[in-house]
């Protein structure tokens, strides 16, 4: 995973934590209400970090499929490259 990507969910997991503890401490409720809220909020979290990681982990295929793709482009090219060297001196 790039920088980039970790930094995002760094991001997300630090602002997700923040906005929880925010939430309850402005928000009074019952020991039951509170709890309920936070297994409701956890499980909002768990749903949007599942939905942040195949993001990434798609974000990774594509570049890997693009790296790939470039290579293989890169390895013709020098084989038209060498083969037109071959063919002059002959």
């Amino acid at each position: 995973m790039n920088r980039e990507t970790s930094n995002v969910l760094l991001g997300f997991l630090v602002g997700a934590v923040a906005g929880g503890v925010a939430a309850l401490l402005f928000a009074p409720a019952s020991g039951k209400e509170t709890r309920q809220k936070i297994v409701d909020g956890l499980g909002r979290t768990r749903d949007k970090m599942n939905d942040e990681l195949e993001h990434a982990r798609e974000y990774a295929k594509i570049h890997k499929e693009a790296i790939k793709e470039g290579l293989h482009e890169g390895k013709e090219a020098y084989k038209r490259v060498v083969g037109k060297g071959e063919e002059a001196k002959a």
